[in-house]
């Protein structure tokens, strides 16, 4: 089965066509959930990173602030899929043909493997090599700025 195929026997199951039935409300709440989702994520890797660049919080070591702001992570992830798949479901098809879809996906994929390996490493330290936790934060600003931006795009392409 082709990628194509797939989302289009997504888009055509029975969930999909519930989903895409339903009233224009539940998926305006859907959105705003996935924006709650991404600001959790966006607002916790700021702190981080802007502690990492050497800006602000810097009475709290890097691992405590870490500690503090991994569990919003963890929650604006689940949310961001949650809400997600309930975008996705019923207009899989429309999304299978976005570039901005793909971008969006590959810089996520990108960028959680970096959050889930240099990141946490990086972050683990007490004090990190100046210019790796700069490359780090940068990176990790770039890529999930990305992300949000190239999904702000999907609904324009």
């Amino acid at each position: 089965m082709s990628t194509e195929a797939l989302f289009n026997s997504i888009q055509h199951s029975a969930l999909g066509s519930v989903l895409g039935t339903a009233h224009p409300l539940i998926g305006a709440l859907v959105q705003l959930v996935h924006i709650a989702g991404l600001l959790l994520i966006l607002s916790a890797i700021v702190l981080v990173n802007l502690r990492l660049l050497g800006f602000g919080l810097k009475r709290q070591s890097l691992p405590q602030l870490v500690k503090a702001t991994t569990p919003q992570i963890w929650y604006g992830l689940a949310l961001l899929a949650l809400s997600g798949l309930f975008i996705f479901i019923p207009s899989a098809s429309i999304y299978y043909a976005n570039p901005a879809f793909w971008t969006k996906f590959i810089l996520l994929a990108i960028v959680l493997v970096i959050q889930f390996s240099l990141f946490k490493q990086i972050t683990s330290a007490e004090s990190p090599k100046r210019a790796v936790a700069v490359l780090t934060a940068f990176t990790s600003l770039v890529l999930w700025f990305g992300v949000a931006f190239a999904g702000r795009a999907i609904g324009f392409i």
